[in-house]
């Protein structure tokens, strides 16, 4: 079974992508982000042993990736052991971890539907660029490092980054929203290739 550890900054959005997660058929358990990191990360120590096929998930949120109680040192425990997505606010966590700066975008969007260029990758299956997303940010992403790729982009702003070796996929915008063409594709075709890159590298 795969399992989904689902990190809910207390954004409106969180239940959301739960019930789109769960109608992909996947097991989602919810933790707020004030719940003990060590105390989750067990928990997915867990699944893993009783033989199911966990995934972190970063939710978005408001404010800063600091401000997550537990967020960043979930990350640092998980990152190159288990597969990890993380949406908006989770997408800068995740470049933050990997030492990228979260910075003011300077401008702020709540709904603004954008088209941006993808390179081609298996998570976006057979969607041609550029596509239309929704953005709900005032931050950003900059100064990525080599060893995250970028293979989405708005103007010069990163909206996709991955670490391939390290299971690791971060969106800038809101696969869930109505305004993002294909969504619920992306985020079973992220999550299908994550977790099926999971096992190949198992099996080396």
């Amino acid at each position: 079974m795969n399992r989904i550890f689902f990190i809910d900054n207390q954004d409106s959005f969180t239940y959301n992508l739960v019930e789109e997660l769960k109608a992909l058929q996947f097991q989602v358990d919810v933790y707020r982000n004030t719940v003990d990191a060590d105390y989750i990360f067990q928990q997915i120590e867990n699944s893993k042993a009783n033989g199911e096929s966990p995934l972190l998930f970063l939710s978005p949120g408001p404010g800063k990736p600091s401000d997550s109680v537990c967020m960043m040192t979930l990350l640092s425990k998980c990152v190159g052991v288990y597969p990890i997505i993380g949406i908006c606010l989770g997408h800068q966590a995740i470049a933050e971890h990997f030492g990228a700066d979260v910075v003011l975008a300077g401008e702020t969007v709540h709904g603004k539907s954008s088209f941006i260029e993808c390179c081609p990758h298996p998570i976006f299956g057979d969607l041609q660029t550029p596509i239309s997303v929704a953005r709900y940010h005032s931050l950003k992403v900059d100064n990525v490092p080599n060893n995250l790729k970028v293979i989405a982009k708005f103007e010069d702003m990163p909206m996709v980054i991955i670490d391939e070796k390290k299971r690791t996929v971060g969106f800038q915008f809101h696969p869930e929203s109505i305004l993002t063409t294909n969504g619920t594709a992306i985020l079973k075709q992220t999550i299908e290739y994550l977790l099926g890159h999971s096992s190949s590298q198992q099996a080396v």
